[in-house]
C-alpha cells in the first residue's frame, strides 16, 4: 500500500489548490421508494445526507405497473377484477406508510423535501425523475429467479438514467456515511465518471482506498505504476487515499473483499455493460458487486 498525502497550496499558485466547485456536494438528491423493498433505512439514509449537503431531498414512491407481476397473466373474469382491486388497495397502503414516514423525517429539518409519486411510469419518463437531480439514491437489485427476468428498477437507473446511482442496502444504518471508502480503478471512462460524481464524499472521508487490479489486456492504460496518476490526482483534490494494487481474477470480487478487510462504509466503482436493446448485459466485475454487496455502493455509467 501506498499513501499520498494532499500536497500543501502554496501562495499564488493556483494549480496547488482546490477549487471548491470540484468539491461542491450535489444541491439536490432524489430517493427511490418501491412497495415492500424494505426503504425505511434508505430514506433515512438519504435524509442524513440531505443534511449534511444541505441538499433538496425528492422522494418518488415508484408503483410497479401490474403486468410486471408474474401472476397477473393468469388471472381471467373474476379473478382479474378482484387482483386488480387489490393491488390498487395494497399500492395505495404502501405509498401512503411511506409517505407519512417520509414527512416525519423530513419535517423541522434544515433543508427542503418534495413528495413525487410515479404512478405506472416506464422507460424514459422514469429515468426524468433522477435526471433532474444530482445523485439518485436506490435500494440494491431485487433478487431474480431467473436471468430472463425484467430487470428491477436499480439496473435501468444505473444504465439509463445517466446520473450516478448510490445502491443502499435495506439494513445499512444512516449513521454510517462514507468515513472508509473503497474506490475502484482501472483506467476506463466508467471508473473516471464514477471518481468525479463521487469527488464530494471522497474529500470529506477519512481514508480512501483506491484498489487497481491490474489487467495485463490494458496494461497501457496504468503506466509503469498502476494506479499511481489517479491517486495523486485524488491528493489533489484534498482526498486522503493510500494506493492498493492487487491481484486476481475478478475485479468485482476482490474489490468487495478489500471492503469487508478495512470495514469500508461506501465503494465506487464505474458500472460495466452494454445495451441490447431492451435489456443490458453486465460486465463480469459489475454482476459481481451487484449480486454480492452488502455496503453503500455508488456506480457511474
Amino acid at each position: 500500500m501506498i499513501w499520498v498525502n494532499p500536497p500543501h497550496a502554496r501562495s499564488g499558485d493556483s494549480g496547488a489548490s482546490v477549487r471548491e466547485e470540484d468539491r461542491m456536494p450535489p444541491k439536490d438528491l432524489v430517493v427511490f421508494i418501491e412497495p415492500h423493498r424494505g426503504d425505511s433505512q434508505r430514506l433515512a439514509y438519504a435524509v442524513a445526507l440531505a443534511k449534511r449537503w444541505q441538499a433538496h431531498l425528492i422522494a418518488t414512491f415508484v408503483t410497479q405497473p401490474l403486468a410486471l407481476n408474474p401472476h397477473a397473466a393468469f388471472a381471467v373474469g373474476a379473478a382479474l377484477s378482484t387482483m386488480l382491486a387489490d393491488y390498487r388497495d395494497d399500492a395505495a397502503a404502501a405509498q401512503a406508510r411511506a409517505r407519512s414516514e417520509f414527512d416525519h423525517l423530513v419535517g423541522q429539518r434544515s433543508f427542503t423535501g418534495e413528495w413525487r409519486v410515479s404512478d405506472d411510469e416506464t422507460g424514459e419518463a422514469l429515468m426524468l425523475h433522477a435526471r433532474h437531480a444530482s445523485l439518485a439514491i436506490l435500494g440494491p437489485p431485487a433478487r431474480r429467479n431467473t436471468q430472463t427476468t425484467a430487470l428491477g428498477l436499480a439496473e435501468r437507473m444505473i444504465f439509463a438514467s445517466g446520473r450516478p446511482c448510490l445502491l443502499v442496502p435495506d439494513s445499512w444504518s444512516p449513521e454510517r456515511i462514507a468515513s472508509r471508502i473503497v474506490v475502484g480503478w482501472n483506467g476506463g471512462r466508467e471508473a473516471t465518471r464514477a471518481i468525479a460524481d463521487a469527488m464530494p464524499l471522497l474529500t470529506a472521508a477519512e481514508a480512501v482506498h483506491l484498489v487497481v487490479v491490474p489487467d495485463t489486456r490494458i496494461q497501457a492504460l496504468y503506466g509503469e505504476d498502476p494506479g499511481a496518476d489517479m491517486a495523486a490526482h485524488l491528493a489533489r483534490q484534498g482526498a486522503s487515499v493510500v494506493l492498493e494494487q492487487r491481484r486476481g481474477e475478478d475485479a468485482g470480487a476482490v474489490l468487495l473483499e478489500r471492503c469487508e478487510a478495512i470495514d469500508a462504509d461506501m465503494l465506487v466503482v464505474g458500472a460495466m455493460g452494454r445495451s441490447r436493446i431492451s435489456e443490458f448485459i453486465l460486465g463480469g466485475a459489475t454482476r459481481t458487486i451487484l449480486e454480492r454487496a452488502g455496503l453503500p455502493v455508488l456506480l457511474s455509467r
